[in-house]
């Protein structure tokens, strides 16, 4: 069962809808629309809300359920509030202005662009460079909106040109942008890649975050309560615990999976069996991997 296609569609009390088998017309304070829904759903009306069903389970029924709803939805929504989309305009003596009802563009051309509102459709123009497309039909208003943007997408060198008010434009240094261009470290790296973990990573006081960091001499493990802002606990290879095997010599690998048998068994000791594990922007390999695999043999679940 589609998600979205079983939500009934409230209809408010200044809307009236018809329904004629597969053709609905929608009234409201804003206007009136009508479109004709492919087939393989049924559209009925009980009480104040619209509800969409599948003829049959086949796929080319379970495809449409979801998309009638949605444009069902639409259609109301449309004469009851309408839709709009904004756009704002970018450089050096670009603007907009509205004469009659068309929208003029003077985006750099030797020539205007001039746009005509289909039926339902108005333009506004705020301050020059804020253009505002309303309508009651969602489709043809984002369908003009993206119009209007590819008369001059925006660049991604100074920004000029036409976007959504909402757009995030990427931008490029350019030529001369290349050689103050901040080289990517390791350490850069490593930096990035622990923020996009801890975004992911929380430790809670059921299930505490199981942190580890190494340097070129040693590794250190921690386990802490992020909801309560506490660490539990630790072990490290400079742990007056820590007791490297004789048979292992002075292997890195050894001390790091000596390190995770010690932190699992005082974790299991204080009732910690649940962990989340954060790398801390390492690789899982090596003695990062070492660690976790000891700590994963003594116990501990994560």
């Amino acid at each position: 069962m589609s998600r979205i296609g079983k939500r009934p569609i409230p209809v408010p009390a200044k809307v009236t809808v018809t329904v004629d088998g597969q053709h609905v017309k929608v009234k409201g304070p804003k206007g009136e629309l009508s479109r004709t829904l492919p087939s393989g759903v049924i559209i009925s009306q009980e009480g104040e809300t619209l509800v969409v069903t599948r003829e049959n389970e086949s796929r080319q029924s379970r495809e449409r359920h979801g998309l009638c709803r949605t444009l069902l939805a639409n259609m109301i929504e449309g004469v009851s509030n309408g839709f709009q989309k904004r756009l704002e305009i970018q450089g050096g003596g670009y603007r907009a202005l509205v004469q009659v009802r068309s929208l003029i563009l003077c985006l750099g051309c030797c020539l205007q662009v001039q746009f005509d509102p289909p039926d339902g459709v108005q333009f506004a123009v705020e301050n020059n460079t804020n253009v505002i497309v309303t309508g009651i039909d969602k489709e043809v208003v984002g369908n003009l909106a993206a119009s209007i943007r590819a008369t001059r997408p925006p660049e991604p060198y100074k920004g000029k040109g036409v976007r959504y008010a909402d757009e995030m434009v990427r931008r490029k240094a350019g030529k001369a942008g290349k050689k103050y261009a901040m080289k990517t470290t390791r350490k850069t790296q490593t930096q990035r890649r622990h923020a996009r973990i801890r975004r992911k990573v929380k430790g809670t006081t059921e299930r505490p975050r199981l942190a580890v960091f190494r340097s070129n001499a040693h590794i250190y493990a921690q386990v802490i309560d992020d909801l309560n802002h506490h660490t539990l606990l630790s072990a490290s290879t400079l742990d007056p615990d820590f007791q490297p095997a004789a048979e292992n010599g002075t292997s890195t690998k050894a001390a790091a999976a000596q390190v995770g048998k010690l932190i699992a068994q005082k974790a299991i000791e204080q009732g910690v069996t649940r962990v989340v594990f954060d790398r801390g922007g390492n690789l899982y390999h090596g003695r990062v991997a070492a660690l976790a695999d000891a700590a994963r043999e003594s116990g501990l679940e994560f």
